[in-house]
């Protein structure tokens, strides 16, 4: 046994104290070299080298109020909802994929033609591009029960307004056009897929008919004229190809070929283009539609989904692709129709280190869901998560490294993306456990330079010496680190752009801020610093009817600042009051309808009273506003009338509670 004297213990207790106190031993993060770095954030060139964000039920005016936000996120292209004619206006999402025309909507909750060209306009100043879907496989439907003799869906009598010729020809060929719609219920092979869409009672559309070809090729040329830079074809792999072998047709080489050649001559650029294929097609090589375009990989991100409750980074790395070039695909964590139909939806947090690996795998394309309010209403961004820092550090390291060499491994319990160019370099790191944030840990980084690197989320420096990284996880287990020091601010906002009755109070949560206030109107000398967090009261902040709130952040040469709206509503009392009804609704150009829920029943059981649409809701539980045609009338009170041009969305729960609902935008 080994003894020490007094004086001996004393020294080596004296040692261990300065160790700890100088940041040595365990937790010591080794000095190395700065790098020189020069690097600005900036968005790629081409929309197919960038990330997009889908504008799942936003309207083209809350797009535009929102791109600098979206540029500051890293968000390269914006998907907007189909921007043909809705069903019923677009007052549920699922209308929005039953399209009337083939062209830009006039009567779209989306907004006017218009509006999509200023939006266009506007985002070509930040350098983002904007994507429309499409929907060229089938149209709008009577209902959901209606059919042809044969067992075909009955194509909506609203379609005659808008394609007088593709309705007249639905089922028999009337002028010579041809059958604008297919009527082979039972065919086989490929046909199965292309001939009849088996998902739901929607009309099927002949894509093989040079008249309906010629109608979307007129949309698509329509659109680049508006400054849409790109398209995603909704049920793609439910078209034919040249090559089916079953029923081939020249449909692609003509609407698409046409749309890429106009692009080209009025841009130079290459249209970005690609098509929803989930699964695979019946009988057809996915090769049939990549010649065309990208095409989607639904089942990529769903193979390492449970990596990090198994603790296991090798479910990432191992995770396959749909085809063996990954600048074919786009990839997601969850689908518009995922989030609609699926019980499980992820932390914003868990999104964001999914979205990371998508943002990090070389060539991928990737698609953000804006998710939507739980009641799916058009017309309202139901989450901000898109703009939060730990989705945008993804995004500006994919940025920042989409044509760079790069390396994916793992590490004992880390996934790692190594970013490799001869001027810069850059690392992903995930942590599949649970993270300690005091621990320093050493993570396997190969082809890293030794040097000192910067956590884009916090700002903490992050040594590099003999390929490896010694670092501490923020408790996400998420690190992206790159040589830049600087972070970037952020805001979270309780309540953004609304309406509201009497005291409000909105509260705004910053971090990563040397300097952060606001203040009202325009008024500088209303100033408040902000200290982390800040309750902010809008009454007694209204001018004209609204309180203008100007948020400044700023983190070393990183600055943001934002302007949000809020309007103060003034009740008519004694029955529940729609507000900001557009003017040609109120002045009798159409007809309005109330449709009250249990039982459902039509009424015009309304007042219109300066400019507010009053509705008695006692013993109501839910109401919606519909309109119709100027002079129509409901013959049956307590049926469903497709008729309807537009509704609101479903007016009931809190929003009955609250006495109003703003119909601003509609």
């Amino acid at each position: 046994m080994i003894r020490f004297g007094k004086r001996a213990v004393c020294l080596l207790l004296a040692l261990l104290l300065a160790l700890a106190a100088t940041g040595c031993g365990k937790n010591k993060i080794p000095d190395v070299k700065d790098f020189e770095d020069s690097y600005v954030d900036a968005l790629p060139e081409d929309a197919g080298d960038g990330l997009t964000l889908h504008a799942f039920n936003w309207t083209y005016h809350e797009i535009l109020i929102n791109l600098e936000n979206i540029r500051n996120a890293g968000f390269k292209n914006v998907l907007t909802m189909p921007v043909q004619q809705p069903k019923s206006g677009g007052s549920a999402w699922w209308a929005f994929y039953q399209p009337l025309s083939f062209s830009i909507g006039d009567q779209s909750a989306l907004g006017t033609k218009e509006e999509l060209v200023e939006l266009c306009r506007e985002a070509e100043k930040y350098g983002i591009c904007i994507l429309a879907d499409i929907v060229v496989n089938h149209m709008a439907s009577t209902d959901d029960e209606q059919r042809e003799p044969d067992g075909t869906p009955t194509v909506s009598p609203q379609v005659a307004a808008y394609e007088p010729v593709i309705y007249a020809n639905r089922n028999e060929d009337v002028d010579g056009t041809g059958v604008t719609f297919h009527h082979n219920k039972n065919a086989s092979g490929s046909g199965a897929e292309t001939q009849y869409y088996a998902y739901g009672c929607l009309p099927d559309l002949n894509t093989a008919n040079p008249y309906v070809q010629e109608r979307m090729t007129a949309l698509l040329l329509e659109c680049i004229d508006a400054g849409i830079d790109g398209f995603r074809f909704d049920a793609a792999k439910h078209v034919e190809t040249s090559g089916d072998p079953d029923y081939p047709s020249d449909f692609w080489d003509n609407v698409l070929g046409k749309a890429k050649d106009y692009y080209h001559e009025k841009t130079g650029k290459d249209l970005y283009v690609y098509g929803e294929i989930l699964n695979s097609p019946l009988g057809r090589s996915l090769s049939e539609y990549t010649k065309y375009m990208r095409i989607t990989d639904d089942g990529f991100a769903a193979q390492f989904k449970n990596a990090f409750a198994t603790q296991d980074p090798s479910k990432i790395l191992n995770a396959a692709l749909k085809t063996d070039d990954a600048s074919e695909l786009i990839a997601w964590v969850e689908s518009h129709d995922e989030y609609v139909t699926t019980n499980t939806h992820y932390s914003d947090v868990r999104v964001a280190k999914y979205w990371s690996v998508i943002a990090a795998k070389k060539g991928l394309g990737g698609l953000y869901l804006a998710r939507p309010t739980e009641e799916l209403t058009v017309g309202a961004i139901g989450s901000y998560a898109f703009e939060s820092e730990y989705t945008a550090v993804g995004n500006r390291f994919h940025n920042r490294f989409y044509d760079a060499d790069s390396y994916e491994s793992v590490y004992e319990t880390y996934y790692i993306v190594e970013k490799i160019k001869p001027d810069d370099q850059g690392a992903l790191i995930l942590n599949t456990c649970e993270t300690d944030p005091e621990k320093v840990v050493k993570v396997a980084v190969p082809h890293l330079e030794d040097g000192n690197y910067y956590d884009a989320l916090t700002g903490e420096r992050v040594a590099v010496k003999k390929g490896t990284a010694y670092l501490k996880f923020e408790a996400n287990g998420m690190a992206v680190i790159t040589r830049s020091k600087d972070v970037h601010p952020e805001v979270r906002v309780s309540e953004r752009d609304c309406s509201f009755v009497g005291d409000k109070e909105i509260t705004l949560t910053t971090r990563n801020c040397d300097e952060a206030y606001y203040y009202f109107n325009g008024d500088e000398g209303t100033k408040t610093e902000i200290h982390d967090t800040a309750a902010v009261k809008l009454q007694g902040n209204v001018r004209d009817g609204k309180a203008v709130l100007h948020i400044y952040l700023r983190k070393g040469a990183n600055v943001f600042e934002q302007d949000l709206t809020y309007t103060e509503v003034e009740l008519i009392e004694g029955k529940f009051n729609v507000v900001n009804l557009a003017d040609k609704y109120l002045n009798g150009d159409y007809e309005l309808y109330i449709w009250s829920w249990d039982p459902g029943t039509w009424s015009k059981d309304y007042e219109i009273r300066d400019g507010v649409l009053l509705v008695d809701t006692t013993g109501m539980t839910g109401f919606l506003v519909a309109v119709f045609e100027k002079g129509y009338e409901i013959t049956n009170p307590k049926k469903w009338d497709a008729n309807v041009i537009k509704q609101s969305a479903d007016i009931k729960g809190d929003v009955l509670k609250q006495g109003f609902f703003d119909m601003s935008g509609f």
